[in-house]
């Protein structure tokens, strides 16, 4: 075994109201969240068989600082290597957990901060639920990582929400990455009360001992329900999505079918023990836990946990320059986007600028537009909102830009007209202000070559829409000093992005390969094979989106201008597209209709469609994308395959099950990234 950050349990007595209460609070004594491995699920089960029923009326679990109980410690999950000692992971839960269950006394779970996985398990466990109004994370995350709920999650919830709901948190909210504020988990039935920080530990006390007393009761619920329908929806949703690539989410739709048909009976859950479906939960638990899949989410998990870390500084003697206000370039979509991200995260000026007044008057009615929907989602109260559509302002005059820390370009996708906006707003700044390019493809030494001070110019490339990947791929030049690499670093953190450092070379990271992918695809199709065949060849791989609604997504202009990048550096590899030139003529959205199958009106730009065997077109695209791949890491466009996966989940939205590129490449095309000693990158940024 390896060494496991182990929890303790403390035990103490409190008496309210003449009521006495047991409180357990998990603690290990230590900065990093509190999970559940062997040894701390051993000193649960120690604590909770050590209670003197005859002396306590109530026991509560609770937890120290803003952690309650992360959930099951990954790492000690990850040495299971056989099938008896993976469905030992979950049986011991079940059992250490299932004795709070079991005790004949009320229980009660103390939220008081983060409960995610086995952690909120534990709290499903107990009779009642109090959580602390600032609370943000609850929610059953095991499936993202290739995992089902395996301590009693999936009938617990059943029995408390139905079918619906609980499958909604189980795998909907899982697989998109979603969490539950207190709030939203007491709306949802999960909790019971929620109460103010400040008086967290004797309002939930209290609480209990009015429960115990009979001073208060639960408030009336409405009966869990069996709903099959919305099970069948889910399936069809996880079937275009996933086309059955993660088994995961299945699982736990075939467990929450079971569980929901027990639903009505006298008290399905309570005190029983077992569980209901007990010997299913392990049995799948273990199955899944040893997969590909599960193993590909761990390592995602640790990439992306890893690149939360602080950045270390490139040269520890340049510090940040402090960021006071922003000035952007341009008053388009991504623009606008990146005016409200700098204005809501660095609550600083933001200033637009543009040739257009009318343009810009556009730019910021979509910003209060989109702060209204941050409101209406709670992601900002009304005084937030009214704040931050105050700080973000426009002008037509470059010279306004006087008091600009820093100055983002998103203009049009030309080496020219960059290098002009530069030149018009570089004379007005302070020599301490820096320069930052969103260019997706463009190389950052030529945009610099025409300023002044081509220093303070860095890539800052974000990936739309902004405010949901949090990628930044951050490209210096030789040129570029320290300061401003150690500025845009720090800038990225505030602005709460991942920033993976690049070197400058056509389409970056990102880009680079999904033009490859792209760019295989439409050859193919331009060659006469069948469109429907060829975009749907790598359905089975569970990949976000078929190659021609990512061209869609991304816009045919924008991508015939990347690729055509691409070309000029690689063309040998990266090909033109007759048909793609002929789309954007045309002024066609794309290949697809509203449905996803190819339009009449591009099919009438495609030659005669002739059959394809889809293993043929997934070949030749994995094959494609395993040659790119080792020429960025021959050219060290960064540093190891750790950060094109980190790039890839990132900033295309890569799930968990694929672990991004290069560990779906190993699975699927034979090669060997992930097992070559030499690639393994020494920082994750």
């Amino acid at each position: 075994m390896t060494d496991e950050t182990v929890t303790h349990v403390r035990t103490d007595h409190h008496v309210r109201n003449n009521v006495r209460i047991t409180l357990l609070t998990l603690d290990n004594g230590s900065r990093r969240p509190v999970t559940l491995g062997p040894s701390s699920l051993t000193n649960l089960s120690t604590a909770l068989s050590a209670i003197n029923l005859k002396e306590t009326d109530a026991i509560a679990v609770t937890g120290v600082g803003s952690t309650f109980c992360a959930g099951a410690d990954l790492k000690q999950m990850a040495l299971a290597a056989t099938a008896p000692e993976a469905e030992e992971v979950a049986a011991q839960g079940l059992d250490v957990l299932g004795q709070l269950r079991a005790l004949d006394v009320p229980t009660f779970a103390f939220l008081n901060g983060t409960a995610l996985g086995g952690g909120l398990e534990l709290a499903l466990h107990a009779d009642y639920r109090t959580a602390a109004e600032s609370v943000r994370a609850l929610g059953l995350p095991e499936v993202r990582l290739g995992l089902i709920p395996g301590w009693g999650g999936i009938p617990l919830a059943t029995t408390l929400l139905g079918t619906a709901s609980a499958a909604r948190l189980v795998v909907t909210d899982s697989l998109n990455g979603r969490t539950l504020t207190a709030d939203a988990a007491s709306a949802m039935g999960l909790l019971d009360v929620v109460v103010p920080d400040d008086a967290f530990l004797d309002a939930s006390l209290r609480f209990a001992a009015d429960i115990v007393s009979g001073h208060r009761r639960r408030p009336p619920r409405p009966a869990p329900v069996h709903d099959p329908q919305a099970l069948q929806k889910i399936r069809r949703s996880l079937d275009e999505r996933l086309h059955g690539a993660a088994p995961a989410p299945y699982r736990a739709l075939e467990l929450l079918e079971t569980s929901g048909l027990t639903l009505g009976a006298p008290n399905p859950a309570g005190r029983q023990m077992p569980l209901p479906g007990h010997q299913e939960q392990v049995r799948a638990f273990g199955e899944l836990l040893l997969s590909e899949q599960a193993r590909a989410s761990r390592y995602a998990l640790t990439l992306t946990q890893s690149a939360a870390k602080p950045v270390p500084k490139m040269d520890p003697s340049a510090e940040p320059r402090p960021v006071r206000a922003v000035g952007v370039i341009g008053a388009g979509l991504m623009a606008s986007q990146l005016a409200l991200l700098f204005a809501r995260q660095l609550r600083v000026p933001v200033l637009l600028t543009d040739l257009s007044s009318n343009r810009i008057d556009s730019a910021l009615e979509w910003i209060s537009n989109q702060t209204e929907k941050l409101v209406t989602r709670g992601l900002l109260n009304s005084t937030e909102a009214e704040d931050v559509r105050a700080l973000i302002t426009g002008t037509t005059d470059k010279s306004d830009f006087a008091d600009r820390d820093v100055v983002i370009e998103a203009v049009f996708e030309e080496l020219d007209v960059k290098r002009q906006v530069f030149a018009q707003v570089e004379d007005v700044l302070s020599p301490e202000a820096i320069l930052l390019t969103n260019t997706s493809s463009l190389s950052i030494a030529d945009i610099a070559a025409g300023l002044s001070h081509p220093e303070r110019l860095v890539g800052f490339h974000f990936f739309n829409p902004v405010d949901v990947l949090p990628l930044v791929e951050l490209i210096a030049t030789p040129q570029t000093d320290p300061a401003t690499v150690s500025t845009a670093l720090a800038l990225a953190r505030k602005l709460h992005k991942t920033p993976v450092l690049v070197k400058d070379r056509p389409g970056f990271v990102v880009n680079r390969l999904l033009t490859r992918l792209i760019s295989e695809t439409l050859q193919l199709i331009d060659d006469g094979a069948d469109p429907h065949t060829v975009d749907h060849a790598l359905d089975s791989l569970g990949l976000p989106m078929t190659p021609l609604r990512l061209l869609q997504f991304i816009g045919p202009a924008v991508q015939q201008h990347i690729g055509d990048t691409l070309h000029a550096a690689y063309p040998d590899r990266f090909t033109v597209s007759s048909s793609l030139k002929a789309i954007v003529t045309a002024g066609m959205p794309g290949y697809l209709d509203k449905d996803g199958q190819i339009s009449p009106a591009a099919a009438a730009l495609l030659p005669e469609p002739a059959p394809i065997a889809p293993d043929q077109v997934r070949t030749q695209i994995l094959d494609a994308l395993s040659q790119e791949t080792e020429l960025m890491l021959t050219e060290t466009v960064v540093e190891g395959p750790e950060h094109i996966d980190l790039c890839m989940i990132l900033g295309a939205n890569f799930p968990f099950h694929t672990g991004g590129l290069t560990p779906l490449l190993d699975r699927e095309a034979g090669t060997a990234f992930r097992a070559d000693p030499n690639r393994t990158a020494k920082e994750t940024v």
